[in-house]
């Protein structure tokens, strides 16, 4: 297949080169082409007046919390996990988790996100909405302790691990939930289970205040000096929400060449506060972007995301951040992040098709000035809406819609669910 006369290819390769009037070829799964091509007995799209750049990546976010959208909005953290999500989760069943991902993988698709990282209960069924709606997705069961069956979901993140190593679509990973949540062998289990399988391992690293005054007054260490103590700290290591990071964190982190996957939009909602990105990138940090569950945020929508970052850390400094900065951290910074920079994140000769095609004319893409005008646009201006999205070299969205799904019969269902996990809450 080949994509002709692309007006702009947003390559984000090493050089962030924007390229102007050129074809790209998909062979498989594979970019294996770029510049001025001729087909040879392949499919052509015309691509004039196009906009072509890499998919973007969601580095954490829980999606089969989908259907908890809008449940409560005006919490603080602890208080909304335990007035709210806890015991609507717990009248989530399987099916509710499948219907759930597909709910978010149908939305991020259609908003321009090509791959997620997700950690959440029965990646089974999560897989099932991967393999329906064509996105990419890294895959955990969550690991936790507090209810004394931490070891069953050992060997169920093993599982995962094992049973999605070469899967076209997914990468596992390992994921254990905090260290407030998981006992210190628990997590040094974990870790050396996904060093041997060379996956990520995925956690929320003070994303409240109170857990890191909790865990100093426990253990006299924050939860990131306690996580380099016990040998957790790598490259491998996605540390999502880093919010309340003292400069030691810091040093630490880029020290161990560790990820963080920023949520501005949960941290906000939620109260908890924001975290220093531009300190953290200052010191070598490499950062990701991510949404958080839209029980959090309330949506999937990292073209939000990325302007939101982009305004929140000019605050105080408006050249904190530029918008190829924001653009990386949602695409090759996320790719970095999951240990994929050689397959996702850009758009260079080998790495996998997974592409948004933009409409130039769009009135939120113009005008632009020059190619930085082009990034500034798509960072601050355009709300996510690509006309079509390639996979893994197959088109998963047309005219701005998802091809895997019934998407009127998804969300009937996903509407019938409500009464039951408003119930749930009200009596708990």
């Amino acid at each position: 297949m080949i994509l002709k006369n692309i007006e702009f290819l947003i390559t984000q390769n090493p050089s962030r080169e924007v390229l102007k009037d050129i074809d790209l070829r998909i062979d498989g799964d594979t970019v294996t082409g770029i510049g001025d091509l001729q087909p040879d007995d392949e499919e052509v799209l015309k691509m004039s007046g196009k906009l072509v750049m890499p998919g973007l990546i969601n580095a954490h976010t829980h999606a089969s919390m989908a259907l908890l959208r809008g449940i409560s909005d005006n919490k603080k953290l602890m208080d909304w996990l335990e007035e709210y999500i806890f015991p609507a989760e717990e009248e989530m069943d399987a099916e509710d988790i499948r219907l759930g991902a597909i709910l978010a993988s149908t939305e991020m698709l259609e908003t321009g996100t090509t791959c997620f990282n997700d950690m959440y209960e029965k990646p089974d069924k999560i897989a099932e909405a991967v393999e329906k709606t064509g996105i990419r997705a890294v895959l955990s069961r969550a690991v936790f302790d507090w209810d004394g069956d931490g070891e069953k979901r050992i060997q169920k993140a093993k599982e995962t691990v094992r049973k999605y190593g070469d899967h076209p679509l997914i990468r596992p990973s390992i994921a254990p939930h905090a260290v407030y949540s998981c006992k210190t062998e628990t997590l040094k289990q974990v870790k050396k289970y996904a060093e041997k399988h060379g996956v990520p391992y995925h956690i929320h690293v003070s994303e409240t205040r109170s857990e890191n005054q909790d865990h100093l007054e426990e253990h006299g260490l924050t939860p990131t000096e306690y996580l380099e103590e016990h040998g957790l700290l790598d490259s491998s290591t996605v540390a999502a929400h880093s919010t309340w990071l003292t400069e030691e964190d810091i040093e630490l982190l880029a020290e161990k060449e560790a990820n963080v996957a920023h949520n501005p939009a949960a941290n906000l909602k939620l109260g908890s506060g924001i975290a220093d990105i531009p300190r953290l990138m200052q010191a070598g940090v490499n950062i990701s972007l991510g949404t958080d569950g839209p029980a959090s945020n309330n949506n999937f929508n990292m073209f939000e995301e990325m302007k939101l970052t982009a305004l929140l850390h000019k605050r105080k400094d408006p050249e904190a951040l530029t918008p190829q900065q924001v653009l990386d951290m949602a695409t090759v910074n996320g790719a970095k992040a999951l240990g994929m920079e050689e397959e996702i994140g850009s758009i260079q000769e080998g790495t996998k098709a997974d592409l948004l095609v933009l409409d130039t004319q769009d009135t939120e893409l113009k005008p632009h000035y020059g190619k930085q005008g082009i990034i500034s646009n798509l960072v601050l201006s355009h709300t996510g809406h690509p006309e079509k999205v390639f996979v893994n070299g197959e088109k998963v969205v047309e005219d701005g819609e998802a091809l895997g799904v019934n998407k009127k019969q998804v969300l009937k269902k996903a509407q019938r669910k409500t009464e039951k996990f408003v119930q749930a809450s009200e009596n708990s």
